[in-house]
């Protein structure tokens, strides 16, 4: 069953928070209308900073009323212990190392229920100005074994990993962060085996779509 709306007091607090965090940390949303009204669909976002998931999420809840699903590390959040129970009040699905894949199966079924899923495809945060990491495959995954369209996100806008980086940025100089939504992508459902050529080359297709978005250029398989 998809969560629609977390019924606890963080999420309740953050939801309650969005127009703060969206006055300190976001200027200009665009291509907001390419976002459908409901799941499923998956986001696929570069990831530059701490803030630009919680601010890509405050922009699709406002549209859609649905929480998003994102995928991220199991030690995201400071600790394992930390990240777990951040995890389940959010919600997140976290990656298991000893069973990677099963966070593609897991991903794939809240899609295929309707559920928005949340992803950078890069892996990790990167502060690159002009040029975008290699993609990794699981939104192609994702997206091939569920048939829920892709949503190439953009963010552009300060580094911020730490409190001060908050105070400097965005409180006194006022870098707010831009979020540019592009075109969805659909690719064919497919339940079997991909080789790892076509699982690459759907990559770099969503891989350029960010890159569209975002001014950045695409590192690509092929």
């Amino acid at each position: 069953m998809v969560i629609v709306e977390p019924r606890n007091p963080v999420y309740w607090l953050a939801k309650k928070m969005i127009p703060v965090v969206n006055r300190l940390f976001l200027g200009n949303v665009r291509g907001l209308e390419h976002v459908p009204s409901r799941g499923p669909f998956i986001l696929a976002s570069n990831h530059v900073s701490v803030p630009d998931g919680w601010l890509l999420a405050n922009a699709v809840i406002a549209k859609t009323g649905q929480s998003i699903w994102f995928i991220a590390r199991d030690d995201f959040w400071t600790t394992q212990w930390w990240t777990r129970a951040v995890a389940l009040l959010l919600p997140a699905i976290l990656i298991d190392w000893r069973k990677p894949w099963g966070v593609i199966d897991r991903a794939a079924n809240i899609a295929r229920s309707g559920g928005i899923i949340g992803i950078f495809p890069e892996g990790t945060r990167n502060t690159h100005p002009d040029e975008l990491m290699l993609g990794k495959t699981g939104a192609a995954r994702i997206a091939i074994r569920s048939g829920a369209p892709i949503i190439p996100v953009g963010y552009r806008g300060p580094e911020i990993t730490r409190f001060r980086d908050i105070l400097r940025n965005f409180v006194f100089s006022r870098r707010v962060a831009t979020l540019t939504f592009g075109a969805p992508i659909v690719f064919p459902k497919s339940d079997g085996r991909m080789s790892q050529e076509e699982l690459f080359r759907a990559t770099d297709t969503i891989m350029k779509a960010i890159a569209a978005v975002s001014g950045k250029r695409a590192r690509l398989h092929n």
